[in-house]
């Protein structure tokens, strides 16, 4: 059973449409949970109609991780660094500065943006440039300062 965003009547979980309130279902194709309007406010997905969803219409998933040093991090909006932020795995690494990056949304889903770090962010061994958003897919290799991960 799932919750309708609108009326919040619990309903089944294959449904296109609430039974209760009619309203047709927005789902996100990450999270696999229906939403209200048009982009998913966790993980930024763009939501697609029910019916589409239902029948395996949804678009190709987007990235929702980092793989690497016995870590598996989800990626989602906000800071990482030593010093805190979403990823406290990170404290542990003398090399990550404590304010090293962030992760914001992108068109295509998620993008890293080096804040002025120490000892640098690359993507497939290039060192992005601080303050730039560069946008993450499936595949790509992560290396904050001197721990690599892939984008999965």
């Amino acid at each position: 059973m799932i919750q309708c965003p609108d009326c919040r009547n619990m309903i089944p979980d294959d449904s296109a449409f609430c039974d209760q309130c009619g309203k047709e279902l927005k789902w996100c194709p990450e999270c696999r949970r229906p939403k209200r309007g048009t982009e998913c406010p966790v993980c930024g997905s763009d939501l697609i109609p029910g019916k589409k969803y239902l029948a395996g219409g949804a678009p190709a998933a987007k990235p929702s991780r980092l793989v690497g040093n016995g870590w598996a991090l989800s990626l989602q909006a906000g800071s990482f660094g030593r010093s805190g932020g979403m990823w406290p795995e990170l404290s542990s690494c003398q090399y990550v500065s404590g304010r090293h990056g962030e992760i914001s949304p992108a068109p295509d889903g998620w993008a890293v943006t080096d804040v002025g770090s120490t000892n640098g962010t690359f993507v497939n061994g290039q060192r992005i440039e601080s303050q730039r958003p560069y946008p993450l897919k499936k595949g790509d290799r992560v290396r904050i300062a001197t721990l690599d991960f892939t984008v999965e």
